[in-house]
């Protein structure tokens, strides 16, 4: 009688651990190879069956939807934990804000003074007017975290440093545009979306284009760079939901059991456009209306948490040197962007005001700035960076440098 009792108890707790483990694995994505077996099970009846292909499913499960981090996610939740320490990167602990949405912070990190960065983009502007008699615009981007919504005894210095840059740049008469307070006005608004992802750290679509109605604006004020209206009202763009699509950066170290996942919209233009956009280094070439040339639709052809990157959707990624050309408006201005990946957003829309938009990423462009512009001939500069990203030394070397690894922002 005792056995007995023993292997109902066993039938149990594996019936048990069974159903948690469906339960997941319906959770966490499509059908899974457990799922399947069990469910063949209940049709069959076939008991040498389940328990030949019960471990070798599990696995499988188990792998496809990276159940380990889902659990420990899962439980942080469950235990209130605000901050998850990598105790390998501490770059990369992620923080609980107040509302709930995930920010990146290095708890063991020291201020850093950012002055020389700001002398950097001085150099810059210098040079610039000196050589090529052309105007240097540098534009502070906001960041996600802010120091309110951080758990008492957490500090975030990305806005001081960018406060630190600017005022460096006020002392030198360099021209910048901050976007941070337009923004923040913008998100004040009745039935605002949301502009920043709940489980990364970039700007959403809805974000990026705040930030590109704001420096619209400011190109047409101050530089006579004049665009119609039609591109900075969003009634004019198409919008395509994907409904908790994206598991960002801060996501995916958590799992979706944290702090949940995120939509994505695919802007699509109701106006004519032409586009062609090159990366020489990465062998891409696209030519289309925006949303097939600027835009890659690929990376949200199907639902990958952990595999994915659908803020790629916009511009691709981060690339060296990329090209936007504009075959609809071939008398309209050449920009130079020198960005960080905030800029994969905005600068498809920035492409509709301009004949041609070239990006740089000093990440991985390691040659002389001023060497390119001399061949490239813009009708304006414009350094991009997000507020947390001023702190990089490897964003302000223009006239060159070695390799460095740096953050990946």
């Amino acid at each position: 009688m005792k056995r007995k009792h023993s292997m109902t108890a066993v039938l149990f707790l594996a019936g048990l651990l069974a159903g948690l483990l469906i339960l997941a694995s319906s959770f966490f994505g499509q059908e899974g190879k457990l799922e399947t077996l069990l469910k063949n099970f209940v049709r069959s009846g076939d008991v040498t069956a389940l328990v030949t292909g019960a471990e070798g499913a599990a696995n499988q499960d188990l792998d496809r939807s990276h159940f380990f981090i889902q659990l420990f996610g899962g439980v942080q939740r469950l235990m209130g934990r605000r901050a998850i320490v990598d105790m390998a990167e501490a770059d990369y602990t992620v923080v609980k804000m107040d509302d709930g949405a995930l920010t990146f912070e290095n708890l063991s990190r020291e201020p850093v003074d950012v002055t020389p960065h700001g002398e950097a983009l001085v150099q810059l502007d210098r040079a610039l007017r000196d050589q090529f008699d052309l105007p240097l615009l540098y534009i502070q981007a906001p960041q996600k975290a802010s120091n309110d919504a951080l758990p008492t005894g957490i500090t975030d210095y990305g806005n001081g440093y960018a406060d630190s840059l600017l005022s460096v740049l006020a002392e030198n008469g360099v021209d910048y545009l901050d976007l941070r307070p337009g923004m923040e006005a913008a998100a004040a608004q009745p039935d605002a979306p949301a502009f920043f992802f709940r489980t990364d750290h970039h700007w959403t679509p809805e974000g990026g284009f705040a930030g590109y109605q704001i420096l619209s604006r400011y190109l047409d004020e101050h530089y006579g760079m004049e665009a119609p209206v039609l591109f900075t009202d969003p009634d004019s763009y198409e919008k395509m939901v994907y409904e908790d699509y994206f598991l960002g950066s801060q996501g995916k170290r958590v799992g979706t059991l944290y702090a949940g996942t995120d939509d994505i919209t695919l802007w699509k233009p109701k106006f004519e456009t032409s586009f062609t956009y090159s990366v020489p280094l990465n062998a891409i070439e696209r030519t289309g209306p925006f949303e097939e040339s600027l835009l890659f639709p690929e990376r949200v052809a199907e639902r990958d948490y952990f595999g994915g990157n659908p803020y790629t959707l916009y511009a691709g990624g981060d690339y060296n040197l990329a090209r936007m050309t504009n075959h609809l408006n071939p008398d309209g201005p050449r920009i130079l962007l020198i960005r960080d990946s905030y800029s994969c957003v905005l600068a498809p829309f920035l492409a509709l005001n301009c004949s041609e938009v070239v990006t740089i990423d000093l990440r991985y462009f390691k040659e002389n700035v001023l060497d390119y512009i001399e061949w490239l001939d813009p009708d304006l500069v414009c350094v991009m960076y997000t507020a947390s990203s001023t702190r990089l030394p490897e964003l302000f070397q223009f006239f060159g440098a070695e390799e460095k690894p740096g953050f990946r922002y």
